[in-house]
């Protein structure tokens, strides 16, 4: 019970955040009621995230004094309960069809459900996005881990699973993840239903919630499902602003930005997009300058945390650009190593127009496998609907300046573009964050063109098709943590079947103690390990050089 009454408490805490700030910057009675608790869970989620870092960054991390704080946010609920100045999302009871889609969204939350209560397993969670805040908590205090990607990254998200892992132990960290996933869903319902009718916001959510890259990604450490409710609520927040003139919107978008940057280091290209399609209208400059000047605020964290400890904000990415001196946690000939070691494994596709164009395809149909769109990418929809879509932007063509979703559309191209070109990851779940944002846009377009005409029915057809593809995904998915969670398998035997070379880690754990010290070269292995380890790459650090160029054996020892 423990486990649930800290996710329950940590809800209650986001909302009651993030409704202070939205309340603050009155935005918040510009919300349908519907709208206030997915908005403000965003908000709060990004702000509480915020604010842990500068206790743990002190080495002041007090379970006591995190309860207490949680209980203090919680106070904000009541705000939820103001008065709005809008009813645009009329109350709409649900048809035979929407019963029938809010059972499947029941079904999936059931299936989610069975991995929540199920021990982390996946290698990045393991790796870092759990292993850090344990590591953070065991040592009272944030520590500087000097390893590239998976060390010496943002981590505000992080820090709210830091606070699961203190209140309640493994079991809410795994719900912790698992629910606050499904508010990225939430938030996407409650976008569609400005432009959608109820069926068809049902629809997105459902199809939302069984895409391959939130089923990989949601119920573990990994960020990108989460990093949805900063950049769904960023763009419309943009779009408010420059259709109010209202500094309240443009401060929400700062804030928003700044927290996915807090969170990812592509937050940065994100900034950049958002940015941009900011100084496009009347009162530009003034503008741009408040959102810049907080996304600052709200993002410099973990990039001043860095540069401190490197002289490199984004450690390594800017090491040769700086002109940084050799040191004993990165130098010049490592440096070439692991450029050249991550941009050809990351980097599979030439960066130029031809793949610019043709990469959605090309992933969304497997052509590379090290884009990794068999198991993690977005699903089959946007292909099937994206003629619909075309025909929609071109017959409307004349509307699309003074459409709505303008600001929202205009980011995820100015996104995918920076992404795209900027020679990073290529994987395509890098490529969620913004993904609902498109969901949107292509859908609207879609209805639009074919309301009234006979291609609705097609529509639809292609819909449910992509629909019934995401759901059978979803059910084979689960079978893993259906088998673990009703046969009674103890979490070591659920951790052998599921993870690579554990019995190691078992066998560290009951022969070693907490005054030895191991050296391990198996990322997935860090978390489960309770004695003091180091992880030691040929690529991600410097401290133990594994490389090829190093032959001194007395001094590896």
């Amino acid at each position: 019970m423990i486990p649930l009454a800290v996710v329950a408490l940590m809800f209650a805490a986001c909302m009651g955040a993030g409704a202070a700030v939205l309340n603050l910057l009155g935005t918040l009675r510009d919300l349908d009621p519907g709208e206030r608790a997915p908005w403000s869970f965003t908000v709060g989620m990004g702000a509480i995230g915020w604010i842990v870092f500068f206790p743990a960054a002190a080495g002041v991390l007090d379970v006591s004094g995190l309860l207490a704080s949680g209980i203090v946010a919680s106070a904000g609920l009541i705000l939820l309960r103001g008065e709005a100045t809008t009813t645009r999302n009329r109350h709409e009871a649900p048809n035979a069809i929407g019963r029938t889609l809010l059972a499947a969204i029941v079904v999936v939350l059931f299936f989610d459900m069975l991995e929540g209560m199920s021990p982390p397993a996946d290698a990045d969670t393991l790796s870092y996005h759990f292993a850090l805040p344990k590591q953070f908590l065991e040592a009272g205090r944030l520590e500087f881990v000097p390893r590239a990607g998976t060390g010496a990254a943002p981590l505000l998200l992080q820090m709210t699973y830091m606070l699961a892992l203190a209140l309640g132990g493994e079991l809410a960290l795994t719900l912790w993840t698992m629910a606050s996933s499904w508010m990225a869903a939430a938030l996407l319902f409650s976008v569609c239903r400005r432009h959608l009718d109820l069926n068809w916001s049902l629809a997105m959510a459902l199809l939302f919630l069984t895409t391959p890259a939130v089923l990989y990604g949601g119920g573990s450490g990994q960020v990108e499902a989460r990093l949805v409710l900063f950049a769904l609520a960023a763009a419309v927040a943009a779009q408010q602003t420059i259709t109010t003139g209202r500094w309240g919107w443009g401060v929400l978008a700062g804030l928003l930005v700044g927290f996915y940057a807090g969170a990812k280091f592509m937050g940065l290209l994100f900034a950049a997009a958002t940015g941009i399609a900011l100084l496009l209208g009347r009162g530009w400059f003034r503008r741009g300058a408040v959102f810049g000047l907080v996304v600052l605020v709200a993002g410099f964290q973990w990039y001043s945390w860095n540069w401190m400890h490197t002289g490199d904000p984004t450690f390594p990415v800017l090491f040769k650009i700086l002109n940084l001196p050799d040191s004993t946690i990165w130098n010049r000939a490592h440096d070439a190593i692991y450029r050249q070691i991550y941009f050809g494994a990351e980097s599979p596709l030439p960066t130029n127009l031809f793949w610019y164009l043709a990469y959605p395809f090309a992933a969304t149909l497997g052509y590379e496998p090290g884009l990794e769109a068999s198991r993690t990418g977005l699903g089959p929809y946007g292909l099937l609907v994206f003629p619909f879509a075309l025909a929609g932007a071109w017959r409307f063509r004349s509307q699309l300046v003074s459409s709505p979703l303008r600001t929202p559309a205009l980011i995820v191209f100015l996104f995918y573009t920076f992404w795209f070109f900027s020679g990073t990851s290529q994987r395509i779940r890098h490529l969620l964050p913004v993904y609902p944002l498109l969901l949107l846009c292509i859908v609207v377009a879609a209805t639009r063109w074919t309301d009234r005409r006979s291609l609705r029915r097609p529509l639809v057809v292609a819909t449910g098709i992509a629909i019934l593809v995401q759901l059978g995904g979803q059910g084979v998915f689960a079978l893993n943590y259906a088998r673990h969670v009703f046969s009674g398998e103890s979490r070591e035997a659920f951790l052998r079947r599921n993870v690579a070379n554990f019995d190691v880690a078992l066998w560290i754990n009951q022969h070693l103690t907490s005054s030895d010290r191991v050296m391990i070269t198996e990322t997935q292995l860090i978390y489960p390990l309770k004695v003091p380890n180091y992880f030691a790459h040929s690529a991600a650090q410097v401290v133990v050089d594994l490389t090829a160029r190093t032959s001194n054996s007395a001094r590896f020892v």
